[in-house]
């Protein structure tokens, strides 16, 4: 049978009440075992269930040591000397010093004491302190935390088209949206006088959607009253964000070709973070796009090329800056000119005779020429630096394959949002 469940008779003598003893009778204290109720009432004073169980232990057997201990306190023999240790620093323990050593519980009134003492300045402490943690942790809501937005599942042609009506109609900033190859003959037909209105009063209106020759009439309708670009994205369905309060996201069915009869299904929300996120990629499908009729077959074939190798992983820049190192040597190979002098003229002929811009000389030395208007980076505005990175390699080409030399060449002046064509200064070594 275990010490726990056999009585033994305490050497402590209860000497006057406490709030952790009481209600307990002196004779029911002094034949107490270890139990869950006095560890429990140990660990409101601060101990461990360690701590707990050996000063019990030691309670009951009035003097010990360490080997006795670790069977009747049910406390691991790895432990004993370091929970002895801890006692002795809380004042509950004396430690004998003999061979062996022994140890001896010290009454639990001078530690209570001690720790009601504690408590006492720690609430005298709290109490001085009152205004100042006041003051530190005052209630000031100063963030707003984002709430769950509304949805709405709307199905019928007829339906979405009230709810997109409503939208526009409580629209005070801005209108964006992406929509299909039916969407300007849609908007043209069913909105273009709310358009030309909100217009004049300054209302944000931006528009992507493809463009093809069965919809250019009312695209060129469009363009008077709102930014519309033309993008190579169709998609089967089409979406509003208004104001970044508001988003309409529907699928038209069978299609939009006709206003009003469709089973459409579409859903509607006000929530700020899908919200936020579309009018994003709205914006960004629009800046991506180009504006209808300067389109051609050359941007389209650079824009689906560029997308084909980003969805591969691939740089394309590397692929301009070879292409325009092979057409600089194929050039080269055209060209008598073995002097810088030389060299210099025949490239000022070359390119005013193939319409390539012009060259000037703006020092001698060492000699550095300046390329005017060479090549049409708006061309090339779907792949950012291409244009400057295949002109530079065409000079490069060209100086090295005729003189041998490696020229320095910078972009003087980024001239894309001005004239569209590159700017160069190319210096040649001494």
């Amino acid at each position: 049978m275990g010490y726990n469940s056999v009585p033994v008779i305490s050497t402590f003598a209860v000497t006057g009440p406490s709030d952790i003893f009481k209600g307990e009778t002196v004779a029911s204290l002094i034949s107490m075992p270890i139990n869950e109720d006095r560890l429990r009432k140990m660990q409101n004073l601060g101990l461990t269930e360690y701590q707990a169980r050996i000063y019990l232990t030691l309670l009951d057997l009035g003097e010990a040591i360490a080997s006795q201990l670790p069977s009747l306190s049910r406390v691991p023999r790895t432990r004993i000397y370091s929970t002895m240790n801890q006692l002795h620093e809380k004042g509950l323990v004396e430690i004998l010093p003999e061979k062996p050593t022994k140890y001896v519980p010290v009454p639990i009134e001078a530690y209570i004491e001690k720790v009601a003492e504690r408590k006492r300045l720690e609430a005298s402490e709290l109490e001085t302190n009152v205004d100042d943690f006041s003051l530190e942790f005052a209630i000031t809501p100063t963030v707003e935390v984002a709430k769950a937005g509304k949805f709405e599942a709307i199905y019928g042609r007829r339906n979405v088209r009230e709810r997109l009506s409503r939208m526009y109609d409580g629209a005070k900033k801005e209108i964006i949206s992406v929509g299909s190859w039916a969407s300007p003959t849609r908007l043209v037909h069913a909105r273009l006088p709310w358009i030309e209105e909100k217009s004049k009063e300054g209302l944000t209106l931006k528009y992507a959607f493809p463009v093809d020759s069965t919809t250019m009439e009312d695209v060129k309708i469009l363009e008077e009253h709102i930014d519309v670009r033309t993008i190579d994205m169709h998609l089967p369905i089409y979406f509003v964000v208004k104001d970044s309060e508001e988003l309409l996201l529907c699928h038209p069915i069978p299609n939009d070709e006709v206003v009003h009869r469709g089973d459409d299904i579409a859903i509607w929300t006000d929530d700020e973070g899908i919200v936020g996120a579309m009018r994003a990629i709205a914006e960004s499908i629009w800046n991506q796009g180009f504006a209808p009729g300067s389109a051609n077959i050359t941007d389209t074939l650079v824009a689906l090329t560029k997308r084909y190798l980003d969805l591969l992983g691939v740089n394309i820049l590397p692929i301009f800056k070879a292409l325009g190192r092979e057409v600089g040597i194929a050039l080269a190979a055209s060209m008598k000119s073995k002097t810088k002098k030389e060299l210099l003229g025949e490239l000022s002929e070359f390119w005013k005779g193939h319409d390539l811009g012009r060259i000037e000389i703006i020092s001698e030395d060492p000699m550095t020429i300046r390329l005017e208007d060479f090549i049409e980076c708006e061309k090339l505005k779907h792949i950012e630096g291409a244009g400057c990175i295949f002109a530079e390699n065409v000079v490069k080409a060209i100086v090295d394959e005729k003189l041998g030399v490696d020229c320095e060449i910078e972009e003087d002046e980024c001239r894309g949002g001005l004239t569209g064509k590159c700017r160069l200064t190319v210096t040649l070594p001494s």
